[in-house]
């Protein structure tokens, strides 16, 4: 009697990781929205939820709603797209260096993009925003291309943590000098690097968005070649990825992204490596995160 093997039906399995994943992700937005919402009722000034929502409903006094429109608003804002961005930027660093300590902190992305803005602003020459966030994109880019050269991509973390932290050393140093040296051109830039998302209106915040926008689409459109560059750069090739060009546009769009965050808020540390770790242990039990397409987002 001839025995028909049969091969293990796998749709299920699948269907069900990505009903995980799409349920996971939908839990995170309603709980990322409940946290929204808490926060544009907290502040300084004595403006609490009934006084925000007749302010959202348009009954509310001048001086409440200016609270509400021109301050919390925008911070909230500005919160949600600095955090996007650099989840994003941190998760992609990490899946094309094959090092889970990559992030805009380690490879002195902030770094960089912190000291090219003390460099400008030490000569006197005013940069309008978009300007100032193309100086920042050069100047953090230099320094992720700098700290990659010297610890080579896929090496150990520990090369990796101590190139980029003599790096971030090195160009805080420089920076700082510049602070003190020329204290009238650069007055304001060491509130700035303390990192805030506080706005004074939506201007910054739309000013970054197309750019924030450019960086995320791009890296969902590369995450394919990304996951093939997980299996090895020698595997990657044999399935038709262009590995070098592969890496250089993820880190190109990673920076873009991250000097975005920092033009709009300032350096804000461990965003970028703290994200990606969160959604690890959800990769290991939901297949679907295992997969940049569906990680990056959610980081």
């Amino acid at each position: 009697m001839a025995v028909t093997a049969t091969a293990p039906a796998t749709r299920p399995s699948a269907a069900a990781s990505r009903t995980g994943a799409v349920a996971v992700t939908a839990a995170l937005l309603l709980l990322v929205a409940a946290l929204a919402v808490v926060d544009i009722t907290q502040g300084t000034a004595a403006v609490g939820a009934p006084e925000v929502w007749k302010a959202l409903t348009g009954r509310a006094d001048t001086a409440d709603s200016s609270v509400v429109i021109a301050s919390r608003l925008p911070r909230m804002t500005a919160a949600l797209l600095v955090g996007s961005v650099l989840g994003m930027a941190g998760a992609a660093l990490q899946a094309v260096s094959r090092n889970v300590l990559a992030s805009p902190d380690t490879l002195a992305v902030n770094a960089g993009s912190y000291a090219a803005l003390g460099i400008a602003a030490a000569t006197g020459v005013t940069l309008p925003f978009l300007a100032s966030s193309g100086v920042a994109f050069a100047g953090g880019l230099l320094a992720a291309a700098v700290v990659l050269g010297l610890s080579g991509l896929g090496a150990g973390t520990v090369r990796l943590v101590l190139a980029g932290s003599a790096l971030t050393l090195g160009l805080t140093a420089v920076t700082e000098g510049m602070l003190q040296l020329f204290p009238q051109e650069t007055e304001g830039l060491y509130k700035w690097n303390q990192g805030s998302v506080a706005q004074n209106g939506f201007d910054g915040v739309l000013q970054m968005l197309p750019v924030a926008v450019v960086g995320l689409v791009g890296l969902l459109l590369l995450a394919r070649k990304v996951d093939a560059l997980a299996l090895g750069d020698d595997a990657a090739r044999g399935v038709g990825v262009p590995v070098r060009s592969t890496r250089l546009t993820a880190v190109v769009l990673a920076a873009l992204l991250s000097t975005s965050a920092v033009t709009l808020a300032g350096p804000i540390g461990f965003v970028g490596l703290c994200a990606p770790a969160l959604v690890r242990p959800l990769a290991r039990r939901i297949r679907a995160f295992t997969r940049s397409r569906a990680r990056l987002p959610v980081a």
